[in-house]
């Protein structure tokens, strides 16, 4: 089903278990210092986990670099695989999409490491079969690689997109002037969820595709459990 497995790396070890990995390394570097990983020691963790892993690949295991991407997007460059009815997507270099919360002394944008586990948890969510196949280097730069089975249908209204939260249990709060839905039970804030990244299937279902996914503690937890009550 997923042509891409590169001999001599270990892109085929499912996404939850880098997942597991990366963040038990931050934790390990947390407890020296006393205080959480923040995104360029992330960045580092991560850089040596892929290094040693086998996950920095070379542009030739992905035959589709070599046309013009079927659609690009804030955080993405997207490949149609035709042959197996999935998506490449390909990070832009050195950016991991943003963090739907973020303290005032840290960086808004998502970490490498913060970037896999959004997708861990949209797979585990919303019932999504994202795999993570490994990195490229370009200039010294990282773009990490994703597949992702399509989905066919249409964009939801905003309408639907609503009901489909808030009729799941989801709370719905303004984060950074954006729509965002808090889970109270996995502690988990999503957002981004504009028409284009959830698709209404034939079945009259909703298929969540590309949202930011972050789950919560400490004084972010606090702030949106009071937004949630405000």
């Amino acid at each position: 089903m997923y042509p891409h497995e590169p001999f001599g790396t270990t892109a085929g070890i499912p996404l939850e278990a880098h997942v597991a990995e990366l963040r038990s390394r931050c934790e390990a570097v947390a407890r020296v210092q006393g205080c959480s990983t923040h995104y360029l020691e992330e960045i580092r963790i991560f850089r040596a986990y892929a290094a040693e892993s086998g996950l920095i690949l070379l542009p030739s295991a992905f035959p589709e670099l070599s046309r013009t991407p079927d659609d690009e997007g804030n955080e993405h460059q997207v490949w149609f695989q035709r042959e197996t009815n999935t998506y490449l997507k390909i990070t832009w270099p050195d950016f991991y999409g943003m963090l739907v919360l973020y303290r005032q002394d840290e960086e808004d944008r998502a970490s490498p490491i913060a970037y896999l586990e959004r997708w861990h948890l949209h797979n585990e969510l919303f019932g999504d079969g994202v795999r993570f196949l490994g990195a490229l280097e370009e200039g010294g730069k990282l773009r990490l690689i994703i597949q992702q089975q399509a989905i066919e249908g249409e964009p939801a209204t905003l309408s639907q997109i609503n009901d489909f939260f808030t009729s799941n249990g989801w709370q719905r709060f303004v984060a950074n002037g954006e729509v965002a839905y808090f889970d109270s039970e996995q502690r988990v804030v999503i957002s981004d969820t504009h028409r284009g990244n959830l698709i209404l299937m034939d079945d009259a279902l909703l298929a969540p595709i590309d949202l930011r996914v972050q789950p919560l503690e400490g004084a972010l937890l606090d702030y949106v459990i009071k937004a949630c009550q405000d």
